[in-house]
């Protein structure tokens, strides 16, 4: 039991999880949004590592604000991360920590847009429809 104990303990503090924990999700509210209305990302992490956040330049002004850890914002044209369009992207300057981080931005353009997220090589994706 003991060596049990310790096996947890050391698998805890080396970061790794069981295999049905979920490395990164994301998702987005309102969905559907209106014009002109502020979307919320949530992401969610279960994993350290660095995190990468795009959101579609087309559909929204660039993202602020928000819980995410440190990193940077860049614009880049047409990653297949926003199905090919220009992005709003986010790098995190050191691994995030598990845990749930959000950011907002404001819709500019009806449609349908595609967010990503990523962590450790997983990724996760959500279409927000602008009505």
């Amino acid at each position: 039991m003991r060596r049990l104990a310790i096996a947890l303990v050391l698998l805890v503090a080396l970061g790794a999880t069981p295999a049905s924990a979920k490395v990164v999700g994301i998702s987005a509210s309102p969905n559907p949004a209106l014009l002109g209305d502020r979307v919320r990302h949530t992401v969610v992490v279960g994993v350290y590592g660095p995190l990468d956040v795009w959101i579609s330049a087309n559909g929204f002004g660039q993202p602020g604000g928000g819980t995410l850890p440190p990193g940077t914002w860049s614009y880049e044209c047409c990653p297949g991360q926003t199905a090919g369009t220009p992005a709003w992207h986010f790098r995190s300057s050191s691994p995030a920590a598990p845990g749930s981080y959000r950011v907002g931005a404001v819709t500019r353009l009806r449609g349908s847009f595609l967010s990503t997220a990523a962590v450790s090589g997983t990724s996760a994706w959500v279409w927000i429809q602008v009505r």
